[in-house]
């Protein structure tokens, strides 16, 4: 292997995917930018002729030939399924071919997991992640990964966007019918999403495919500002995911110091719910340290496709 080789590393969503292109020791040599590879927003082909694009945008980028990759590692919203890993791959593996290379090692990863890795430098520790879903992640001192929580939105998903979103709405259909009272979210809700009346919201949620996790962050807003029904929506969430957490503490017990990283557009800057969720993870056990990720989830890919050239 020669120290001119090179690696890639990606971390894509449903509306964009950055990659950089890195030698084999981890010095970034390019960065670039393409268009969305989640396969579940943008289907299997798309994604694959974006991470396509990606590798040869790159390359050009640094002057190098696609020829010298070695290894590529593509974390990807969407693609924690092993269905929709084996499709994509396939259909990665052929676009490449399509433009004349080959490329010996090709690992699709969910974007979890390279952010995981990139928290902790490869080290061990645990995510926690609150994005429109949610996750806990961790890795143990023994290199095991193990997932708690991230069943998506119909049978999981607490504390995330989504969760938030429906609560809201929820406590939203309670106050049109008079159950309970009036509060400021209520009008928060009809002045932003025109969300006013039991046939706006009727129409809305069942006709329309309302993005109900595009609530969140106006509910956030809301709870900074002291509303009381948007502050326990992110009691509730922030005790639920302390729950998960909890669960990967326990399995880690004996050890003096478990490295917490809060990640996602929810609790990844300081908010009222990141300050809510950091209180009931330190509640969990004072092992628990809360710390700001080591790199960037793309770094942790970069880390994993490194990684790979040591497995033979």
């Amino acid at each position: 292997m020669s120290s001119s080789s090179l690696v890639i590393g990606a971390d894509g969503g449903g509306s964009k995917t950055l990659g950089i292109l890195a030698d084999v020791s981890g010095t970034e040599v390019a960065r670039c930018h393409v268009g969305a590879s989640n396969p579940n927003v943008v289907g299997v082909q798309a994604a694959a002729d974006n991470l396509t694009e990606l590798i040869f945008s790159c390359c050009k980028e640094a002057g190098r030939s696609p020829g010298e990759l070695l290894a590529a590692v593509f974390g990807l919203a969407g693609a924690g399924n092993a269905t929709v890993k084996g499709r994509l791959l396939g259909a990665l593996k052929e676009a490449l071919q399509k433009r004349g290379l080959t490329m010996p090692r090709v690992q699709i990863e969910s974007d979890a997991r390279i952010a995981l890795e990139g928290a902790f430098g490869g080290g061990p520790g645990i995510i926690v992640i609150a994005g429109t879903g949610s996750s806990v992640l961790g890795k143990s001192p023994e290199g095991v990964i193990t997932l708690v929580g991230g069943w998506g939105r119909v049978l999981g998903d607490e504390g995330g966007g989504y969760y938030v979103g429906l609560e809201a709405l929820k406590a939203l259909t309670a106050m049109l019918d008079g159950r309970v009272p009036n509060c400021p979210m209520r009008a928060l809700l009809e002045s932003r999403f025109g969300l006013g009346s039991r046939e706006r919201v009727v129409n809305a949620v069942y006709q329309e495919a309302f993005a109900i996790s595009s609530l969140a962050p106006v509910i956030l807003a809301a709870a900074e500002q002291g509303d009381s029904v948007a502050m326990d929506i992110f009691r509730r969430g922030a005790a639920l995911l302390a729950h998960q957490l909890a669960v990967l503490v326990g399995q880690y017990r004996g050890l003096s110091r478990i490295a917490v990283v809060f990640v996602g557009g929810l609790i990844d800057h300081d908010n009222f719910y990141t300050r809510t969720l950091y209180d009931a993870a330190r509640a969990i056990s004072s092992a628990v340290d809360v710390i700001a990720p080591l790199h960037a989830p793309v770094m942790g890919a970069v880390l994993l496709a490194r990684q790979s050239l040591q497995k033979r």
